[in-house]
């Protein structure tokens, strides 16, 4: 499996073409400061990330969420991801630039992968799920310290996008584990109106004075905050490969 999934990564950075980052990615359409603090809605748009981590707490006191300790320990992992980059995102937005980015961008991976790793467990299989958690994770920040060290993005960007591709994919072809796949389906929605409204930032700008960026922020921690909300509800459900 592992093997399986390290031969597709290498088979589409091979056949991928250099991607650099745009010098233009940092001139947010909202620049204004407000109470001394610079780019105040791109930073302060954040806050929904913290929240969600800080609800998500309440879920690892309980043992029934989880039937296996791996999926605590992916759930974790997730809870510190989404906190970092509520963090992080805060540290870049204050003065946007390469630098800072990567703080940015580094706890992302870690939501991306281990999101996608429990959801192979729940839905495919849960030895592939515990078996790929870490090595997932860990190309995610492999991908964020190989752009830095050489400006190219194609690895950081099939992290993102894969994630994003693999998700609508594992939840329509796959049975669950776990009740709650409505609120699944609404975190993937939510996170393609995240990347929809942060491309359309200057344009969004035009009618309201913030631009679409902060409105990514809310977007995205919003998808969080559903995914979490998912976990401290749902309920075992019965399926033929409950044993894999």
């Amino acid at each position: 499996m592992i093997l399986g999934a390290a031969a597709l990564v290498l088979l589409a950075l091979a056949k991928l073409p250099t991607i650099v980052q745009d010098p233009l990615y940092h001139a947010f359409a909202d620049g204004r400061s407000f109470y001394g603090v610079a780019n105040f809605w791109n930073v302060i748009s954040n806050v929904p990330f913290l929240i969600a981590a800080f609800l998500g707490l309440r879920a690892l006191r309980s043992p029934r969420p989880f039937t296996e300790a791996w999926e605590r320990t992916a759930y974790r992992a997730f809870l510190v991801g989404a906190a970092a980059v509520g963090v992080g995102s805060s540290y870049y937005h204050l003065y946007p630039d390469d630098s800072r980015l990567f703080w940015d961008r580094l706890p992302m991976t870690i939501v991306f992968m281990s999101l996608v790793a429990t959801t192979i467990g729940e839905r495919v299989s849960m030895k592939a799920g515990r078996q790929l958690l870490l090595p997932m994770i860990l190309l995610g920040i492999a991908s964020v310290f190989y752009w830095r060290w050489s400006g190219d993005l194609r690895l950081y960007c099939l992290v993102q996008f894969g994630s994003l591709l693999a998700l609508p994919f594992l939840l329509a072809r796959f049975p669950p584990r776990y009740s709650g796949t409505s609120s699944l389906w609404c975190t993937v929605i939510l996170y393609v109106v995240a990347k929809v409204v942060e491309l359309l930032d200057h344009e969004i700008a035009s009618f309201i004075a913030t631009g679409g960026h902060p409105w990514k922020h809310a977007a995205a921690g919003i998808a969080v905050l559903v995914y979490v909300n998912a976990v401290a509800h749902r309920r075992l459900k019965v399926t033929a490969w409950d044993t894999m």
